[in-house]
């Protein structure tokens, strides 16, 4: 009898014991999570023709998980969003491009604020709130949840700092449009960032000084200071401290930290010497000289030797976020200025934006092999919405000759984007100005990477012959539950 309860006493520890060990495996120490704004499968394909001349060929685009995302909105209306709502219809979006902003009663195309959200905060809320539902109610977002399990937190963005999807990493605010206040609560002491790197400096463009003028109307002072918190506010910053961030704007304090040279702070504002977005400081191809003529072109009056890439950007955070922490981290890196190339319907903008958030992909995917591993980090790639509904030349004939598709054009077929080569614009058509609802790309590699296959919505079938992929889709609420997973132990 004695030896029945010993054996059942040690199978009775060793259930526990692999329990606990299974129940830990997907923990994850580090979650890396970039966001190519505005970046839909089609843009993802110019992108990778104007980088390597195939498709393919990203280094990411090889990621175990690679699957679709629906990014859709609900609607502000006082009602339980339907579990049976998708927001995404295949049958309905293949249609003809006339239904990419496809919507239900509850549901509609979403904006950077609701997607923000639904990624990092886990629920469906309507356009424009970040970090509360469509009523107002405020949610958990991961950023806290990671500082509640001792992990740090950062965002970093080639836009300003205080726009909507890096606002949506830790931000609780009703109106995105409220920059000023936005930023305050990211620096705010009780802040759960580490980092917050971005556009937004009041006295510079693109690397250059701002002219000032002496009549300045008061609008217009607010505005310059929005992205800093206000006047006041950047007084205080000027010292070089703020909140215990310490504060730098010049390149060479990014490419310092970036190297890891000097004493690492716990905490950095790092505001790039750019009021608007950043231009895509190594979106170039190191052996196509034409790749810097495209550049000067798409992005006039710039002084490059003034501004950091965003793959120097990333590397400055990480040693910040890994300094003097043994709890991990969870980062925020957004391609942000994709969306806007989109949305002025400028494809080489747009190639050139791509090519410099691939090639901080790449240095995140270095980053992670030499100094973590796929054992203790995880790395997602995604967009947070579609812009400019880009499919190939010829899709439709733009009879009324406004560059999108509208009533009066004639749709023929929904066609490819058109290879020309590496280095070469690829042939694309813009049917839109703005968002839309078509899926969006997720590549996921790494501790708990497999977590997603677990939250499969549907297959679209046109997607993967047109796309060539599994035709799998997930939500973008599945990322924040995928992330919430991992980093709780």
């Amino acid at each position: 009898m004695t030896k029945k309860i010993f054996a059942g006493l040690s199978f009775l520890i060793l259930y526990v014991f692999f329990f606990v060990v299974a129940g830990n495996a997907q923990t994850a120490k580090n979650v890396i999570l970039l966001i190519g704004d505005g970046n839909g499968f089609n843009s993802e394909y110019a992108g990778t023709y104007y980088r390597y001349g195939d498709a393919g060929k990203q280094r990411y685009q090889s990621f175990p998980v690679a699957l679709a995302c629906t990014t859709y909105s609900r609607t502000s209306k006082d009602v339980k969003l339907p579990a049976s709502v998708t927001g995404y219809d295949p049958k309905v979006f293949w249609e003809t491009v006339a239904n990419g902003t496809q919507s239900t009663e509850f549901t509609k195309t979403t904006d950077s604020a609701a997607s923000s959200t639904a990624i990092h905060g886990g629920i469906k809320t309507s356009n424009g709130k970040i970090g509360m539902t469509y009523d107002k109610k405020i949610i958990e977002l991961i950023s806290e949840i990671a500082a509640k399990h001792g992990k740090k937190t950062g965002t970093v963005t080639t836009v300003p700092m205080s726009h909507a999807t890096p606002a949506g990493f830790s931000v609780h605010e009703a109106e995105r449009g409220d920059l000023q206040t936005i930023f305050l609560k990211m620096v705010a002491e009780t802040s759960p960032l580490s980092v917050v790197m971005g556009c937004g400096h009041p006295f510079y463009e693109r690397g250059k000084p701002i002219k000032i003028k002496d009549n300045e109307e008061e609008k217009e002072k607010i505005k310059r200071f929005s992205c800093v918190g206000g006047e006041k506010n950047w007084e205080i910053m000027k010292s070089g401290t703020l909140n215990n961030f310490k504060v730098i704007e010049t390149k060479n304090q990014f490419e310092e930290l970036a190297a890891g040279k000097g004493i690492i702070p716990d905490k950095v504002i790092g505001v790039v010497r750019c009021h608007g977005d950043i231009p895509p400081v190594d979106g170039n191809l190191d052996d196509v000289t034409s790749t810097q003529e495209l550049l000067d072109k798409n992005y006039k009056k710039t002084d490059w030797n003034q501004l950091p890439s965003l793959s120097t950007m990333s590397l400055a955070a990480l040693n910040v976020l890994t300094q003097n922490n043994s709890n991990g981290f969870v980062l925020m890196i957004e391609g942000g200025a994709i969306d806007h190339a989109n949305h002025g319907r400028n494809i080489e903008s747009s190639v050139l934006e791509h090519t410099g958030f691939s090639k901080t992909v790449d240095t995140v995917i270095d980053w992670v092999e030499k100094n973590s591993s796929w054992q203790e980090t995880l790395v997602i790639v995604t967009a947070d919405h579609e812009t400019g509904q880009i499919w190939g030349p010829a899709t439709f004939d733009d009879d009324n000759k406004n560059g999108v598709y509208d009533e009066g054009d004639s749709f023929n077929a929904f066609r490819q984007v058109q290879n020309n080569g590496r280095g070469k614009i690829p042939g694309v058509q813009y049917c839109s100005g703005g968002h839309t609802n078509a899926l969006v790309p997720l590549y996921a590699k790494g501790i708990g990477a497999d977590l997603f296959l677990k939250q499969i919505k549907g297959t679209d079938q046109k997607a993967a012959q047109f796309w060539n992929f599994s035709g799998q889709f997930v939500d973008n609420t599945d990322i924040f539950h995928v992330i919430k997973t991992v980093i709780v132990p």
